[in-house]
């Protein structure tokens, strides 16, 4: 083999393995996937509407809070300044400057929520702290413990004696959980939810704590998230101080001392998440994602001593372009095997990259239902080729034809899929349909030029490297693996060099010259 080849070779690969060992040894980065069950990234953006002036947008802030912890964040401000400030029940984000047109604003962060072992109402009931006491039982704005109607109607819920301070606080909660009907349109006042007997999430909450303070128990109000994979949504619950720390309670889901852990808490005085002032209009949306690593390991990796590795960190992207990128730093895998296949093992196919290519779209439809739509798409070609010949047209109109008779099966799919109420199905199809219509393209160049054998043979052997190809774009550890290191691409090259010096006899030549190998050996005997 030719020493330019080898030093290129062992070269890459050295390079690319050093830097995986060193992020491992050094970092202590996993080479496995973990899915802790409490670990996220969430991704806040506020779009605004500037009005030409200078403006501000205040942003509540995860805080630090038990059962939660905050180990990763790093935000984006376009040209606005930034300022954060710890108040006692929240953290603001202000991002001030002049206002003009459309302004993007993104806060992202990594944060662990882990069980908390409330015991629920259970435990001593001491008289809470002076400062907790005179914080969080006084009357507010919108949590008026003073006003005539919550004390008539405390007499009438007939609760239990004041030394009783669990039961108390339960039969309140009962009262607003079971008595009192959550209406998403309805108001968010304590007063009107109350007399009403309805009221928003909110609401509720409101008339929770104001109850519940105009008997001397501390109680708050939580504005926090509910985390989903790709999503998240505000939620609103309760805090009640009772044995010497606070125990939630949210009439929503009837949960009482136990918080889910997709809760994330940003405010503890109810306040609103987004806050804006010399803009036409602000926006908030919510992006969530799970973490793949544990607590600890993620925080090592997303902020290491290194300067220049927290820069080149993929995990410091926002959500959509990370998802982006861990399809794509897959090809390579895909493009070396398929070089293997076509260069060693001596597989015919359609061109180099449309196995993979066709794999990638299996991926996006799954294995059973993309097999299908090749099937159809390879007989759309067949037979779409017969007729069209008959016509005598020229290649470039006659492609045309078949790719628009293509989009029709895809329309008849989705019409089909509605029928059997799959509502994602066109949205999960349309990447993968562009791929099978390059699909039929090749299959019809073939045809034209080597004859329907060819076409067919070739076609199957594409399918069946597609197939090889598909495991290695729906692994997850290659995909943590690809993404957490990308410097394996390195790796890659440097073994697709050794594949593409490779001159001597495939292993299809050893198959298809055997008998002629096996008679010259009788011979020489």
């Amino acid at each position: 083999m030719d020493r330019r080849i080898l030093l290129t070779g062992f070269g890459l690969l050295l390079l690319g393995g050093g830097v995986l060992a060193w992020k491992v040894l050094v970092y202590g980065q996993p080479l496995q996937p973990v899915q802790p069950p409490g670990a996220w990234q969430v991704e806040m953006r506020v779009a605004v509407r500037g009005s030409g002036e200078p403006g501000s947008v205040r942003l509540a802030l995860p805080l630090v809070h038990p059962g939660q912890r905050v180990f990763a964040a790093w935000s984006s401000s376009e040209s606005l300044d930034v300022s954060i400030r710890s108040e006692q029940d929240a953290r603001i984000a202000s991002f001030t400057g002049w206002m003009e047109d459309f302004h993007q604003i993104a806060y992202v962060f990594r944060i662990e929520r882990f069980e908390q072992d409330q015991n629920g109402l259970e435990g001593p009931a001491d008289e809470p702290p002076e400062a907790v006491r005179s914080a969080y039982t006084r009357p507010e704005i919108a949590l008026p413990s003073t006003a005539p109607v919550t004390r008539s109607l405390i007499e009438r819920l007939e609760l239990p004696s004041p030394e009783e301070r669990g039961a108390r606080i339960r039969s309140i909660f009962a009262f607003v959980r079971h008595e009192v009907v959550e209406v998403s349109a309805a108001t968010d006042d304590a007063l009107l939810t109350m007399v009403q007997r309805e009221g928003n999430e909110l609401g509720r909450v409101r008339l929770l704590v104001t109850l519940l303070r105009t008997i001397g128990i501390p109680a708050r109000v939580v504005a926090g998230l509910e985390l989903g994979d790709g999503r998240a949504r505000p939620r609103h619950w309760a805090e009640v101080w009772h044995g010497n720390r606070w125990i939630s309670a949210s009439p929503a889901t009837g949960a009482l001392g136990k918080k889910p852990l997709d809760w994330i808490v940003l405010r503890q005085d109810g306040g609103p998440l987004v806050e804006a002032t010399g803009v036409r209009d602000a926006a908030l949306s919510v992006a969530a994602l799970r973490a793949q690593l544990s607590a600890e390991d993620v925080a090592a990796m997303m902020t290491p001593t290194d300067p220049v590795f927290s820069f080149l960190s993929l995990y410091r992207l926002s959500i959509s372009t990370q998802a982006a990128l861990r399809v794509l730093l897959l090809l390579p895998l895909g493009a070396l095997l398929v070089s293997v296949l076509r260069n060693i093992v001596g597989v015919p196919s359609y061109g180099t990259f449309m196995p993979m290519l066709i794999a990638l779209a299996l991926r996006g439809t799954g294995l059973g239902l993309g097999l299908v739509m090749v099937a159809v798409v390879i007989a759309i070609g067949a037979g779409g080729r017969a007729l069209l010949d008959r016509l005598r047209l020229l290649l470039v109109p006659r492609l045309s034809i078949l790719l628009c008779l293509v989009i029709l099966v895809v329309v008849g799919f989705t019409l089909l899929s509605r029928t059997f109420e799959t509502r994602d199905f066109f949205a999960g199809i349309v990447f993968p349909i562009v791929i099978l219509s390059m699909l039929i393209e090749r299959f019809s160049l073939v045809l034209a030029e080597e004859g329907i054998g060819a076409a067919l043979k070739k076609g199957a052997w594409s399918v069946g490297i597609a197939m090889c190809v598909y495991p290695l774009f729906v692994s997850d550890q290659l995909e943590f693996l690809m993404f957490s290191f990308p410097e394996l691409i390195l790796v890659v090259v440097g073994l697709l060099v050794f594949v593409g010096s490779y001159t001597g006899y495939r292993v299809s030549d050893w198959l298809r010259f055997r008998s002629v190998a096996r008679r010259a050996i009788e011979d020489a005997s």
